[in-house]
């Protein structure tokens, strides 16, 4: 399991005749790895669960048994195994190709239906996902990713899976600033504490309300009948009052770099600052 299948694949084009011979006979089982995972470690399992049950009856029990057994266990599971294979791993895994192969063709009935379940839920990226992780964990393992890095590619790879729904910010919860504020210490802390490098820049408007006017004699998109209506008498002349509602219009947007050369003491007016109008252009594209 610690042979990716990425760079079993490049040992198989690009290594040395061995390496190419050794990846050759891993790959085909490491393509599956949910399958190769649950093999390995149920037969890991029922070797431990046995091991106490064969000593006991050679040992008579007891805390002999139990010590031996695990002393067994840690040395020949765990140690040696891993000591070997840290630096001799693809040599290893190609000579023991045949004996995994039969291994997991007998615990097959088990270990399928456990591996299909995993694939389902965990789905196909997840082990490149992980792959990605421990570069960043591990940089002698091939490189030093920037913890910045790994969150883009890991999102990257989640795109197929994402609406764009999920992508955006609802408009009532985007952080956007009152044309009228003033830049004090309290309102550049808040800017500070966001992270953005731009924010929109808004200033409450009044529009009037759309009102629905029901004529008589006019027939409703539900039913189709005439429906009385109560409206103003013939010699009244005089118009409906037109409802107004606040509503915030964004003027600009302020890239956020622009304040390191205000001082929070002066307390300016956002009025006074220059808002970029190229990126409400923008912000204007995507509202409509």
């Amino acid at each position: 399991m610690s042979l990716d299948e990425t760079q079993l694949h490049v040992l198989s084009i690009s290594g040395t005749p061995r390496q190419k011979k050794y990846a050759k006979k891993i790959l085909p089982i490491r393509k599956n790895g949910h399958l190769l995972l649950i093999s390995l470690l149920l037969a890991n399992m029922i070797v431990n669960e046995a091991l106490p049950v064969i000593s006991e009856p050679v040992l008579g029990g007891g805390i002999e048994s139990v010590v031996v057994s695990t002393v067994l266990i840690v040395l020949f599971s765990e140690i040696i195994p891993q000591s070997l294979c840290t630096r001799y791993g693809l040599a290893i895994g190609a000579q023991m190709s045949w004996f995994v192969r039969i291994l997991i063709m007998t615990i097959g009935v088990v270990s399928w239906p456990v591996a299909k379940l995993m694939e389902l839920l965990l789905g196909s990226h997840h082990e490149l996902k992980e792959l990605i992780a421990l570069h960043a964990a591990h940089g002698e393992l091939g490189g030093d990713l920037q913890s910045d890095t790994v969150t883009i590619i890991g999102a990257t790879l989640d795109l197929q899976e994402k609406v764009v729904r999920q992508a955006m910010t609802p408009m009532d919860k985007v952080f956007m600033l009152n044309i009228d504020s003033k830049l004090d210490f309290e309102t550049m802390k808040r800017i500070g504490d966001t992270g953005h490098s731009r924010v929109p820049v808004y200033e409450e408007v009044e529009v009037p309300t759309v009102a629905k006017v029901s004529l008589p004699g006019k027939t409703t998109a539900q039913s189709g009948a005439a429906t009385p209506s109560k409206t103003t008498p013939a010699g009244d002349a005089s118009p409906l009052p037109d409802r107004l509602q606040k509503v915030k219009k964004i003027v600009g947007v302020l890239l956020v770099k622009q304040l390191l050369l205000l001082d929070p003491k002066d307390a300016t007016p956002l009025r006074n600052i220059s808002l970029n109008p190229y990126a409400m252009r923008s912000l204007q594209r995507a509202a409509t």
